[in-house]
């Protein structure tokens, strides 16, 4: 069965259209990059491999994904196919005319099949089609370049009437709203998938295990299901210039979905090390925080040991009594704020994060 993705993806939920993302400034995944997603990351090789069986059943499937990733879909799928069926003849055809089953059909057979005669007393020409197994030895990949009515009873009729001489069908789409009936990437893929490759692609970056764990997952989250564009988005300078990087390639994106975004990965990966800040803070000042306690905040939480403290407790207590040495008090000033900050939801600028990483290292 294939994995529930509960991810709200960030681009994709703000623009079904992808007439919004400038494709000139994308660059295209290198074969080796083509590769990797589709044979390494799990959520897409298990889909890959959900649609290539359909040619092991002689049946028909149909494949929903990102358009920006169908080229290179098809590619690597095609070169699955002939790997796994050496003796199979591996072709792809685009369709973009009618919204007719007849005309496509048509259309198919003129190209594949030209002796075939439709029986018009089958209901369903694709019926017609694998009951006469025209396409016996072909395994046959059909980009679709427009929403079509008739995908879902297409695949099911062929696939009901197929026979182990009747060849496969798999049709590529990348329309909008896709009928459940369809396998689509999105169900495959986790959070996980395109952050593991996103992190891939920073492997060589010149930033701290910090900075490239944190660039990744936000060029995840922005990416949704997109292998081109968390290649595009997982560089330094999405770390660097953020919602101006972003916008180069997504003209269109509005800043308070990637604001969002960042203050997500920053709740992530900071709230933690602040965490972290606080402990040992407290660890080297224990006797003298002991020594003020204990107090009354003003939610009405008695402090009477130091472990107690927030960071807030800590900043205002421990402040107030001058208790901490300069270097201590800048740190807990900076983990104060931010904290703060965060849970405002507000947004840190790049200086404050790579101080906080630093505190880690």
């Amino acid at each position: 069965m294939p994995r529930i993705n509960s991810r709200i993806s960030l681009l994709h939920s703000y623009s079904t259209s992808e007439s919004q993302i400038d494709f000139e400034k994308l660059q295209p995944l290198n074969y080796e990059e083509l590769d990797s997603w589709w044979r390494t990351v799990p959520g897409a090789r298990h889909f890959i491999k959900t649609i290539a069986e359909a040619v092991d059943k002689n049946c028909a499937a149909a494949a929903h994904l990102p358009k920006v990733d169908l080229s290179g879909f098809v590619q690597i799928l095609k070169e699955k196919i002939q790997r796994r069926h050496v003796s199979l003849i591996v072709e792809t055809f685009s369709y973009g005319g009618k919204d007719d089953i007849e005309d496509f059909v048509d259309a198919l057979t003129e190209k594949f099949a030209s002796n075939f005669l439709r029986d018009f007393t089958k209901d369903s020409a694709m019926v017609d089609v694998a009951t006469q197994n025209i396409f016996s030895g072909y395994a046959i990949i059909i980009t679709l370049e427009k929403k079509f009515s008739w995908l879902t009873s297409a695949v099911v009729d062929f696939s009901k009437n197929n026979s182990n001489s009747s060849g496969s069908l798999i049709f590529v789409t990348s329309e909008e709203n896709p009928p459940p009936s369809l396998t689509r990437l999105s169900d495959f893929l986790t959070p996980y998938d395109v952050q593991f490759f996103a992190l891939n692609l920073l492997e060589n970056a010149r930033l701290t295990i910090q900075e490239k764990l944190y660039t990744s997952t936000l060029a995840a989250k922005l990416s949704g299901q997109s292998a081109i564009l968390a290649k595009n988005l997982a560089t330094t300078d999405l770390l660097i210039n953020g919602a101006d990087f972003v916008k180069k390639i997504v003209p269109k994106f509005d800043e308070r979905i990637f604001s969002r975004a960042v203050w997500e990965c920053q709740a992530q990966f900071l709230l933690p090390t602040l965490e972290q800040v606080r402990g040992r803070i407290i660890e080297k000042n224990f006797s003298r925080l002991r020594a003020i306690l204990p107090k009354t905040d003003e939610f009405g939480k008695t402090l009477s040991d130091p472990w107690d403290m927030e960071l807030r407790h800590l900043h205002y207590y421990g402040g107030g009594a001058m208790l901490f040495q300069a270097n201590d008090w800048e740190v807990l000033e900076l983990a104060y704020c931010a904290r703060n900050d965060l849970s405002h939801l507000k947004t840190l600028d790049l200086s404050q994060v790579e101080r906080i990483f630093a505190l880690t290292e």
